[in-house]
């Protein structure tokens, strides 16, 4: 008997701890359920952002929520009832984002966030020259966007070589292209951005790019030649920052490619016996190309459009580079602005050469649009 009254005391117990595990689990579900347990509880991944690139995540903690709304004015999205939200303004300012919360008793509460929205940061300058004698100072006008707060300056060549004045003068004393590259930042979110340009620093280029940097067009003064003439364009974004650049959509069929300003007064470069020279460009690809040739050439017949009135006939000649062998071609071009660069030497036997021009040729079997800028020709000193 014992044992049987301690077994329905023990059953007792056990179906009474059930109940009241059943009841207390009851009343905190009900107690959530109707909104006696809330809160308003939300935050912002930052405080800043950039304008169009940066992602600001909002994010909703709240407890007893029924519903919610987010207003983000500008924002893609402009307005969310999610939790979670990944959001991107358009436009730079000061933005208010507002998050409103009702909860399941019906009452309402809200939270503003104030966010920063930056500019793009975009780094750009405006030298005072870009072609100088050797020994001539150039101020660098800064033209950047975005509020930059500090600037680093690298002057290739350059007396100062770096600066972090806004708008440095510097002089150059080296008779060669220089790179000068400029680096901002902005403090207030750590953006950077960078930008570099070339300066022609030394006796003025003998060669012109006709157009190249003038507008969109076909090219003047340069011939083209694959068997039969073919188009050479320009276009808008040259190398190191100029405007434009020429262009010629290349045939895998035509399987070379020629370009040279022969049969053109006006792009006439005459040589001096005995000096060197620098024939220098910048090329690349959309796709797989050959640079075959990058040479010189003089030649002045009678009947080329150049020849002038009472002129002589000056014969053919081929001038190629002196400092590097000739396994040095051809060139693989890549999708990278290249600078590709060869010195010639003309022989002190005191001939005329008065019709110099670059004679450039590509080859391949793919179809690649190919861009050619800068071209340029400089006697050493």
């Amino acid at each position: 008997m014992k044992k049987l009254f301690r077994y329905q005391k023990l059953k007792y117990l056990l179906l009474t701890s059930t109940v009241l595990l059943i009841v207390t689990t009851s009343c905190e579900k009900d107690e959530i359920n109707t909104g006696r347990i809330k809160e308003l509880m939300a935050t912002a991944s930052s405080e800043t952002t950039v304008a169009g690139t940066g992602v600001v995540k909002f994010i909703d903690l709240s407890l007893g929520v029924a519903n919610r709304q987010w207003t983000f004015p500008g924002g893609s999205p402009e307005t969310s009832d999610k939790s979670e939200v990944d959001v991107i303004f358009a436009e730079s300012g000061d933005i208010e984002a507002v998050l409103e919360i009702e909860f399941y008793d019906g009452t309402k509460e809200s939270k503003d966030f104030t966010i920063k929205v930056f500019p793009v940061l975009t780094a750009d300058f405006m030298p005072s020259a870009t072609k100088i004698k050797v020994a001539e100072k150039i101020t660098f006008n800064d033209n950047s966007v975005g509020e930059p707060s500090s600037y680093s300056w690298e002057f290739e060549g350059g007396t100062p070589a770096t600066s972090t004045e806004r708008n440095p003068t510097i002089q150059f004393d080296s008779n060669t292209a220089s790179t000068v590259k400029l680096t901002i930042t902005r403090d207030a979110d750590g953006s950077s951005a960078e930008v570099e340009k070339i300066i022609q620093v030394g006796p003025p280029e003998l060669c012109l790019n006709g157009n190249f940097e003038t507008g969109v067009g076909a090219v003047i003064g340069w011939q083209t030649w694959n068997g039969t003439p073919f188009p050479y364009f320009v276009e808008a974004g040259g190398a190191n920052g100029t405007d434009y650049t020429s262009i010629v959509n290349f045939k895998g069929v035509w399987g070379w490619a020629q370009i040279m300003s022969r049969d053109f007064p006006e792009y006439k470069i005459k040589l001096e016996s005995g000096k060197n020279y620098t024939m220098s460009m910048y090329v690349k690809a959309d796709a797989p190309v050959r640079l075959d040739t990058f040479r010189g050439v003089n030649h002045l017949p009678d009947w080329s459009a150049a020849f002038p009135v009472n002129g002589s006939v000056e014969d053919y000649e081929e001038f190629y580079d002196t400092s590097i062998p000739a396994t040095g071609f051809p060139i693989n071009i890549t999708t990278t602005w290249t600078k590709i660069s060869i010195q010639i030497g003309v022989p002190a036997d005191g001939k005329s050469r008065t019709n110099f021009y670059p004679d450039i040729i590509f080859g391949g079997e793919t179809n690649s649009k190919i861009y050619i800028d800068e071209i340029s020709v400089k006697v050493v000193e």
